[in-house]
């Protein structure tokens, strides 16, 4: 590919590229299953940010196909092989302590703020216009180039399951730009763990409700519950005030959202609300509070028995990202990213002892199992040439991640960045990501969609 005339088209499409982006984030596709109906299954947000997407394949002749709302997929070239690219126009809920309008998509200072800048509509836009580019500058490709998208990433992988249902093709090769830089060859195991517990009734003064966290892969960053006391509680607690209710008081605690792969990164709402709670030693506390305060708090699991590292990917991550309680029963959704070397049924032997001796129990376990592809892998070596010789980064190093991408799903497929150094983090307030990542991004993708189309 001519590097000069791809660097002229970049800068002649931006103005179009930063309108049509702004047209996806301001789509509010977070799962809404009220909305849902047929070729929408994950409600009316979703379903708007994919007309979105098919629109804009549609217009730069890229074949869009619509799989019922689930899925779409956009394609270029005439191989009798493929290489791939999957991402995903689904967000998390926007959550609190934004100081733009979390669906805005406002530029400011040269950056984009809204949820989903970074994941992962930034990448899904820019993958679009890089094989836009590659099919209007005439590149030749060996393979074809599909961008396959999905609607459910953040949730359940419903998508996911459906279009690799109905599509039997597979690339030769491909890529998830949902990460970091150079590329990520190790996932760690991600095990939603379902705990329970039933909870006698009491008399006097108790816990009527608690609740906090809306998804488990993010650290909650509110939470509150309701006691049924008279007189407020007398002393303060960090980050949790109380309010007068007609039952009692509220305590409200705000806390700091995070990706559920870094809870170090967040400050969770759940453990400040338990431990704003824990002095007023009521009887939950001996019946849930304090074992549930001490699993929150535990960031590497050390608390629920399931502690464990190796030497390819670090360290277990825990983080309560659900957290429920009716008066009857409490509940616990524990996002845990475990080891690429470690297995799940080796997990639930270590947590079996900590569950009996507090009386909850596994209710389900959503999981997914790690990945790994080693890094010298030729493909992956191709990917990282084409970083270096775009960014001039000779630094960074192929990595592993307690994240969980789109690559576990087919064979021969690697992770890599989804923005650049300096951009919003994501599943936090105020994601965004710069005007210039997003040209840097268009660059990167068409060569790397190139290399690998035409990788013997």
């Amino acid at each position: 590919m001519n590097r000069e005339a791809l660097l002229n088209w970049i800068e002649t499409h931006t103005e179009e590229m930063i309108a049509d982006f702004q047209r996806l984030l301001r789509a509010e596709s977070v799962r809404d299953d009220a909305t849902a109906q047929p070729n929408a299954p994950f409600g009316r947000g979703v379903r708007e940010a994919l007309d979105v997407v098919l629109e804009l394949g549609e217009r730069f002749g890229l074949r869009p196909r619509d799989f019922a709302g689930y899925a779409c997929d956009l394609e270029y070239g005439d191989g009798k092989e493929m290489v791939a690219s999957l991402s995903h126009i689904d967000v998390v809920p926007a959550g609190n302590n934004w100081t733009k309008p979390p669906f805005g998509a406002v530029i400011e200072d040269g950056y984009i703020y809204a949820r989903g800048a970074t994941d992962n509509k930034g990448a899904t836009l820019t993958t679009i216009y890089a094989l836009r580019a590659l099919k209007e500058l005439g590149v030749p490709l060996k393979r074809r180039v599909r961008l396959i998208i999905g609607c459910d990433e953040e949730s359940r992988w419903e998508c996911m399951q459906y279009y690799l249902a109905h599509e039997p093709e597979r690339p030769v090769w491909g890529v998830s730009p949902d990460a970091g830089w150079p590329f990520i060859y190790g996932e760690k195991g991600i095990a939603n763990l379902f705990l329970e517990k039933e909870v006698p009734p009491t008399d006097g003064v108790r816990v009527v409700w608690a609740r906090g966290g809306e998804r488990h892969n993010m650290v909650p960053d509110r939470a509150e519950a309701l006691i049924n006391m008279a007189l407020k509680p007398p002393h303060e607690s960090e980050g949790v005030h109380w309010e007068a209710d007609p039952a009692g008081w509220r305590a409200v605690a705000v806390g700091k959202s995070a990706h559920g792969s870094h809870p170090e990164g967040g400050i969770n709402a759940v453990a400040r609300l338990l431990k704003a709670i824990q002095p007023l030693n009521l009887p939950d506390n001996e019946h849930w509070l304090d074992t549930v305060l001490e699993w929150a708090e535990s960031l590497d699991g050390s608390a629920l028995g399931i502690a464990h590292s190796d030497e390819v990917s670090g360290a277990l991550t825990s983080n309560l990202g659900v957290f429920e309680y009716d008066g009857n029963r409490v509940r616990c959704v524990f996002n845990i990213r475990y080891p690429v070397t470690w297995n799940l049924d080796a997990l639930k032997e270590r947590l079996q002892p900590v569950l009996e001796r507090t009386g909850f129990t596994l209710a389900d376990v959503r999981h997914t199992p790690p990945l790994y592809v080693p890094p010298d892998t030729p493909f992956l070596q191709t990917i990282l040439r084409v970083y270096r010789e775009e960014t001039g980064d000779t630094e960074s190093q192929p990595q592993t991640m307690g994240g969980g991408t789109y690559a576990r799903t087919m064979p021969n497929l690697v992770a890599i960045g989804a923005a650049m150094e300096g951009d919003g983090t994501a599943h936090e307030a105020d994601e965004r990501i710069a005007i210039q990542s997003l040209k840097t991004l268009v660059r990167l993708y068409a060569r790397i969609f190139e290399e690998l189309a035409n990788l013997d």
